[in-house]
């Protein structure tokens, strides 16, 4: 999806002037401020906020790649990519530079799940930037040519993943960690994938999502953002009635063996440094009390002052960095350690993590350094919303899994309920050593010293592409 950079400059420095003028909407009860509007059928929410000039529209769409056919992966994806390749009045030069005239902040996400696409910019610009966008969604017919470029683009980025180790491991570790669920296979498809791609496909998935798939508005910004109205009736012609299908996705749950997986071993050639993932699945009727995943994921590996990042970092000089997460979807969740080193000492930091894992679980840290995690996230979440395209996601993921906007403004007293118990066990249980998938890409030669770890599955790094 196309990103302007000038308009992502002019956005931040906009936006730097928020954060410096007017009260902020933390500094209110942020629910207040937030509508909820319905435009034939189509379900609205606006955030208003008067502050600046400027405004952020998402449009959510309830249903994702999991709709791709089983011989069109990546289908969907490449669609939202190529929303703005031509239509039958405008090439694709002229739509990029009417939306880059206007400094319009574009950019389109799908996942397995849902799709959204988002619009940021200055309100005096609102109506010729949504016209445009609205033209996209009605009347893009994806010039065969322009196709084949893109395809031919994707397949080559994916090929050169090789040069980004990081996100080739991540793309490995996704697969491997995920594997016997419905969401293991890549968003975006693979290289086989691509080449069935084509014009008419493309077509009647942008069909399928403007008529068929249940959508919702989410606006932040001054009044003059409700022009948009007219503009979904007239130009994007989206209304609720028969566009109501919300994905629902049915699997067995995903059980972990309790004896620990493999440790797979993705080879690539000339690696002198290994990246190194721990994580797991985590089904639907997982416990997803978020905020006692987000403080213990962030007190694991939250950043520099982190338990991982004091102990493999700081005192060991194993990495530059490790990172942890914990996070829930509608339908599943995904607990993960990120991190790499050199080649020489992969065996050394997986044995620290797990220790690590383990001290926490039993409680073995001073009790500062739970009350300081505590204290960070409770304090600091606010500041994650004070941007219009950070609130407006926040509340279109909300939606999604059905979670209370009021859970905004009641978080940090979540987190300030919590316990050190609480947290402890929330660690042992989503991290226990034998329920994580252990994926190290680097050089063939580390499977010696793997398997001083247990079992080694070697697989080259081709499969995942």
């Amino acid at each position: 999806m196309t990103i302007n950079l000038k308009s992502l400059r002019s956005l931040f420095l906009l936006w730097g002037l928020l954060l410096l003028s007017g009260p902020s909407l933390f500094a209110t009860n942020v629910i207040d401020t937030i509508s909820h509007l319905d435009w034939d059928g189509v379900e609205v929410r606006w955030v208003e906020d008067q502050r600046l000039p400027v405004y952020t529209i998402a449009i959510y769409f309830a249903d994702g790649a999991i709709s791709d056919a089983s011989n069109r992966k990546g289908e969907t994806s490449t669609m939202f990519d190529l929303l703005e390749s031509g239509t039958r009045r405008y090439s694709q030069q002229e739509i990029s530079d009417h939306l880059d005239f206007y400094a319009a902040a574009r950019s389109g996400n799908v996942n397995h799940e849902y799709a959204s696409y988002t619009v940021s910019g200055l309100i005096k610009d609102l109506v010729p930037t949504m016209k445009k966008v609205c033209h996209l969604f009605a009347d893009s017919i994806f010039p065969k040519h322009e196709v084949k470029k893109v395809i031919k683009k994707q397949v080559a980025n994916l090929r050169s993943m090789i040069n980004s180790k990081g996100a080739l491991a991540n793309r490995a570790f996704r697969q491997l960690s995920l594997k016997g669920s419905p969401f293991d296979y890549p968003a975006e498809g693979k290289i086989g994938d691509l080449p069935r791609i084509n014009q008419r496909g493309l077509k009647k998935r942008l069909d399928y999502f403007n008529r068929s798939v249940k959508k919702r508005i989410y606006l932040f910004g001054p009044k003059k953002v409700l022009a948009f109205k007219d503009i979904v009736k007239h130009d994007c012609r989206w209304k609720g009635e028969g566009a109501n299908f919300v994905r629902q996705i049915d699997y067995s749950p995903v059980k972990a063996s309790g004896k620990g997986a493999p440790i797979y071993l993705i080879t690539v050639p000339d690696a002198n440094q290994a990246q190194v993932r721990v994580g797991r699945f985590l089904n639907r009727n997982q416990d997803a009390n978020r905020p006692l995943m987000s403080l213990a994921s962030g007190f694991l590996g939250g950043g520099f002052t982190s338990k991982l990042n004091r102990e493999v970092r700081v005192k060991r000089g194993l990495t530059y960095s490790i990172s942890s997460f914990a996070s829930m979807q509608k339908e599943y969740g995904r607990a993960a350690i990120m991190t790499s080193t050199r080649n020489d000492r992969v065996v050394e930091l997986l044995q620290v993590v797990r220790d690590v894992i383990k001290q926490v679980g039993q409680g073995e840290y001073p009790a500062e350094e739970f009350l300081k995690a505590q204290g960070h996230l409770a304090g600091g979440n606010a500041f994650r919303f004070e941007q219009g395209e950070g609130l407006v996601s926040q509340l279109l993921f909300f939606d999604h899994v059905g979670t209370p906007y009021r859970h905004l403004v009641e978080f940090p007293a979540k987190v300030e309920g919590l316990n050190a118990q609480q947290m402890n066990q929330t660690i042992k249980d989503l991290f226990a050593w034998s329920k994580q998938t252990i994926v190290v890409l680097g050089s063939a030669a580390l499977r010696k010293e793997l398997k001083k770890l247990g079992n080694v599955k070697v697989i080259p790094y081709k499969r995942f592409l």
